[in-house]
């Protein structure tokens, strides 16, 4: 007979294991009484589970404040191996390794992000690559960290990848627009796996932003946000709920495509990749910064350079800035308006320009939403150049709980 058939109380246990498991990994880190709510499990039942699973190796549990109270949560303990993060953006991919049993303690005592990673690279990749080839970089450079942290090949449980382009959940497919035209139409989780021989999970690189300062950064204990990345493009990531709030095919937040001001004259009526006039991103992307300022400024020229003559008094610089922050205000006001968050996190290349382009960014905010919807904290993002292949990780680590269950 089988002792955990329906019904038999080994049954009944090993149901109610399985609700408050899945229960823990749809939360993230919910507390006892949290999962008591959503399972309708008693709560000395729930507490009886937890101390079980705990002790099994399933579950860690620790004390965090909620709402000025302290409670109990827990959360899926991960196995032994570590997780990769990659990141690749329109010139580069960066790539870091973390032992997933460390995740959750990343930058706990530590003072520069990255610290406990296990080892972190990039390199620089030619505008317009293709996807194979983005992939034999990235192969390298895992090669190359993994070798140097004495890790052997089969201790990487998983990779997570991030890429500057919807990503079709539905598919797999990379869509359009995308500041990446060699990933177009590549089922990019399909084809990395083969490449990298591991299990891949790939995903928008502004919805990975929003996951690692969730989990170590400016969201963290945010129930409703809004993760912001001011780049090469220019994307969201929405928190709702407590939750990343991915839309029906994956692809929300692409606020980029947001039309601003589309009358006359450069940027503001130039055509965006997408086959619009005036978008978000022809206003706010780097290369327009760097675009408008280059015949005073002198090319090449970089964001950082841009940023220090601002600084410096260059006043030619700082109104740049300024009205960058101004669009980007303008388009977050509809998007306060309609969701009412707490608090807006800036990352990306441009968040280094700090109050330059945050203070005119809240003005107009606040000119251009409903007067209860301004009241949203904007800060720039706490992880800095690491956000996205953080947020890689972050990735990762989810799809390798979800699969142990």
């Amino acid at each position: 007979m089988n002792a955990e058939r329906p019904g038999s109380p080994a049954g009944l246990r090993a149901a109610n294991r399985r609700r408050l498991l899945d229960a823990v990994l749809a939360a993230g880190e919910p507390s006892q009484s949290g999962i008591a709510a959503a399972t309708g499990l008693a709560p000395a039942t729930v507490s009886n589970i937890v101390r079980d699973l705990c002790r099994e190796g399933r579950l860690t549990a620790s004390t965090a404040t909620r709402g000025g109270r302290r409670v109990r949560v827990v959360r899926l303990a991960p196995p032994p191996g570590v997780v990769a993060g990659i990141d690749f953006g329109h010139g580069h991919v960066r790539v870091a390794v973390a032992r997933a049993a460390e995740t959750t303690r990343l930058f706990a005592a530590s003072d520069a992000p990255g610290d406990r990673l296990l080892g972190e690279r990039s390199v620089e990749l030619p505008e317009g690559h293709r996807a194979t080839d983005g992939l034999e970089a990235a192969a390298d450079l895992l090669d190359d960290v993994l070798a140097a942290a004495g890790v052997p090949r089969d201790e990487l449980l998983g990779v997570g990848i991030g890429l500057p382009a919807p990503v079709d959940a539905r598919t797999g497919a990379v869509g359009e627009p995308g500041i990446l035209p060699g990933w177009v139409g590549v089922d990019a989780a399909a084809v990395a796996a083969r490449r990298l021989r591991a299990p891949v999970v790939v995903d928008n690189d502004a919805l990975l932003g929003t996951l690692a300062e969730q989990a170590w950064g400016a969201l963290h204990g945010v129930d409703e946000g809004i993760y912001l990345k001011l780049s090469d493009g220019v994307g969201a990531g929405l928190v709702l709920g407590g939750r990343p709030y991915r839309g029906r095919a994956g692809t929300a937040g692409e606020i980029g495509h947001v039309v601003v001001d589309d009358t006359g004259g450069p940027p503001g009526g130039s055509v965006c990749r997408c086959g619009n006039r005036g978008c978000l991103e022809t206003w706010a992307s780097t290369d327009t910064v760097v675009g408008l300022l280059a015949p005073l400024l002198g090319s090449p020229l970089t964001v950082t350079e841009v940023v220090a003559r601002a600084r410096g008094g260059h006043v030619p610089a700082r109104r740049v800035l300024a009205d960058t922050g101004g669009q980007v205000g303008r388009a977050l006001g509809a998007l306060c308006s309609v969701l009412t968050p707490a608090r807006i996190v800036v990352g990306g290349e441009l968040a280094q320009a700090g109050d330059l382009l945050l203070d005119p960014l809240v003005a107009a905010l606040e000119r251009w939403s409903l007067p209860g919807a301004a009241d949203v904290e904007v800060v720039t993002a706490a992880l800095g150049q690491h956000t996205h292949v953080l947020g890689a990780i972050a990735l990762a680590l989810d799809h390798v709980l979800a699969a142990q269950e």
